[in-house]
């Protein structure tokens, strides 16, 4: 058995990257605000609710764009019990601002982003070691299809490779044709997170080659496709990987690819960000004591998130705390306020039947009447029992009643002065 060699290297991303984790971000666990998406917990977000808004919500259920305007209109909220973010493009922003396709439909797919691989505890960036441990097998011509016995992959072993610098970003990938002045018959865009330029990463690599025999056959694989614009380091190289990276990238032939027809690959996938391409690593070799040293600073930054994450998580508590409080008071101060009116209710009651039961026949009358010329023509109308017995009475009473507006009394129409000829003549 061949001695493995082990080397330690430093991952810079030329052009974006993106290795998809199989998840994607769904419009009902984020928002996007002022260029960032902020990611949050749907049950966390209820709780947080008032329960005004907690009824408004439920109503809503039936309807997912409904869901999502409501979430929009209620981002601070969203944003306050955020559990991650990440910047996004003004392309992304806008599509999400208009939420209805042009063509007035409602397809939530064209809100989906698919992710790339996270750390799922500190939600940093990672390169998975399979994804880099591919490209080498790629390039060694050592995948399954050619070496039947895998002891040979098994001395090829790679970790995951750690984020220095975890800088990402959500934009659109789009399918071009490779001949600037064609167009491609498929450019339907699609919403991916990406690892950015500039992010770093560290890694270690065994196997059984050399440095010099990993930069002779990464570089002679470059040529056979195409000649990249990335320089090789000192003491490195430059590799490409992820998923965009072209299918010329995917096996031992770069120079004949041909597509599922059997016709050269013609159009290639590229980042809404000046067009770049997909799956640019620099791999540079550095030694064990500033791997050591890098693996640290790794430690500190996580630490650093997990402490900032409970300290989050703590006001994420004491906010949910305070809306239940909330919600508790506004809850006793209904209940409170329906007893009262409740209690205002019956005593009025109480008096209206109490004042009922002192007055006289007539008084019940003329309180009963708010509108006197309706008793008054009840009494023409020979309707009021008794009315032989209280006419007189009454009519005093009556008389008294219209003598409070003097406007009826001294200088009322014609049927006004009827009615005062027919209360004067009982009397």
């Amino acid at each position: 058995m061949k001695k493995l060699n082990h080397f330690k290297f430093q991952i810079r991303a030329l052009s974006p990257v993106h290795i998809g984790s199989g998840e994607v971000y769904e419009p009902t666990n984020f928002i996007i605000d002022e260029g960032k998406l902020y990611e949050f917990n749907e049950m966390l977000f209820y709780k947080a609710l008032t329960n005004m808004d907690k009824k408004v919500f439920n109503s809503k259920l039936q309807d997912w764009m409904s869901i999502i305007k409501f979430y929009k209109d209620h981002r601070d909220v969203a944003k306050q019990i955020s559990v991650f973010n990440a910047p996004v493009t003004k392309k992304v922003e806008d599509k999400y601002n208009t939420i209805i396709n042009k063509d007035g439909s409602k397809n939530k797919n064209q809100l989906e982003i698919h992710r790339v691989q996270r750390n799922p505890n500190s939600r940093r960036l990672i390169i998975p070691g399979s994804s880099i441990k591919g490209m080498f097998g790629t390039v060694f011509k050592i995948y399954p299809t050619i070496i039947k016995d895998n002891k040979v992959r098994q001395n090829l072993i790679v970790s995951d490779a750690l984020a220095l610098q975890s800088i990402s970003e959500i934009g659109y990938s789009y399918r071009k044709h490779k001949h600037p002045g064609k167009e491609s018959k498929n450019e339907i865009p699609q919403m991916v997170e990406i690892i950015k330029e500039g992010a770093t990463f560290i890694v270690s690599v065994s196997t059984t080659k050399s440095l010099e025999d990993i930069e002779l056959m990464m570089k002679n694989y470059l040529d056979e496709r195409k000649e990249t614009r990335f320089a090789f380091p000192t003491d490195g190289f430059v590799a490409r990987v992820g998923k965009f990276s072209g299918k010329e990238y995917m096996v031992d032939d770069g120079r004949n690819v041909l597509n599922r027809y059997g016709k050269p690959v013609a159009t290639h996938t590229l980042y809404e960000t000046d067009d770049e391409e997909f799956g640019w690593l620099e791999f540079k070799l550095i030694d064990d004591d500033e791997y050591r040293n890098r693996l640290e600073e790794i430690k500190l930054q996580e630490t650093a998130y997990y402490d900032e994450l409970h300290q989050r998580q703590k006001k994420i508590v004491e906010s949910i705390e305070l809306q239940k409080e909330a919600n508790r008071r506004a809850i006793a101060e209904k209940e409170l306020k329906e007893k009262e009116d409740a209690e205002r209710e019956a005593n009025l009651k109480a008096e209206e039947e109490a004042k009922l039961a002192a007055m006289t026949l007539v008084d019940k009358l003329i309180y009963s009447y708010k509108d006197i010329s309706l008793l008054i023509n009840e009494m023409r109308d020979g309707k009021i029992e008794d009315f032989d017995s209280i006419k007189v009475e009454l009519a005093q009473k009556v008389k008294i009643e219209l003598q409070k507006d003097p406007k009826t009394w001294e200088r009322a129409k014609q049927k006004a002065l009827k009615r005062k000829e027919y209360i004067e003549s009982l009397l």
